[in-house]
């Protein structure tokens, strides 16, 4: 009976809410939306890859180099971090959707690329639990969701790692990162989180965000992380910046 009204159901959820390339968010033909981009898209929509920082993944023109300038002068709190596309061109379009129009089916195919990109890298570094970067609870709910938990409960359906997005709360509302320098982020990003609960039990930790810019906000949830006992922390983004 069940699979008779899904048959039935989906039908009719495929014609009202049609799956969109998650760049262009043009109607995806058949063939397409298995990749979850366009024919068009996926010649235009830039991939991290194949020379990347070797810490925090962003994409280097010079493949001889393993860092990128950022990493030359910083040394982060976590160990590594990967992302999968380049913030530029559409990409930046469908991140916005991302976060403010409730495209919360775009996490499944960032995860997607995720797992296929660098599944191998997760399961080399045997990560314990992903914890997404938090957002203020009065934004959060006045958006309706955190984007990165989205992302991380995807890569949690296909790595069966479990998401802990409890431990770690937001406590203040910071101005957005973009319109800052790197000093300012800094300064806004100071206590601006806390942890909640006991993480003694996660030796290995994947922080979880949509898009890495300097790794400030990625380094101070790592601080607080290791300040209750884990011993390493990675981080795992859908955008990263431009090629340098």
């Amino acid at each position: 009976m069940i699979h008779n009204i899904r048959n039935i159901i989906n039908p009719v959820l495929t014609l009202l809410y049609p799956k969109r390339c998650v760049a262009c968010d043009k109607v995806l033909l058949k063939i397409e939306k298995e990749a979850g981009l366009c024919r068009e898209c996926l010649k235009k929509v830039k991939l991290v890859g194949p020379s990347y920082c070797m810490t925090c993944g962003t994409p280097i023109a010079n493949d001889a180099k393993e860092l990128c300038g950022n990493c030359e002068k910083i040394n982060h709190i976590f160990i590594q971090n990967r992302a999968i596309f380049q913030y530029t061109g559409d990409m930046k379009k469908a991140m916005y959707r991302f976060k403010y129009s409730n495209k919360r089916c775009y996490g499944k195919v960032f995860a997607m690329y995720a797992n296929r990109y660098y599944g191998r890298w997760i399961r080399e570094n045997k990560i314990d639990a992903i914890v997404p970067v938090p957002m203020y609870k009065k934004k959060e709910k006045c958006r309706g969701y955190n984007q990165a938990a989205v992302f991380a409960k995807e890569i949690s359906a296909l790595t069966g790692i479990p998401v802990a997005d409890e431990i770690v709360r937001r406590d203040s509302d910071t101005v957005a990162m973009k319109r800052l320098n790197s000093l300012k982020r800094k300064k806004n990003l100071l206590k601006a989180f806390s942890l909640q609960k006991n993480v003694v039990q996660f030796r290995k930790v994947l922080i979880v965000d949509d898009i890495y810019t300097t790794g400030t906000t990625m380094d101070e949830v790592a601080k607080v992380l290791k300040s209750g006992g884990v011993k390493e922390l990675f981080g795992m983004c859908v955008c990263i910046g431009e090629m340098q």
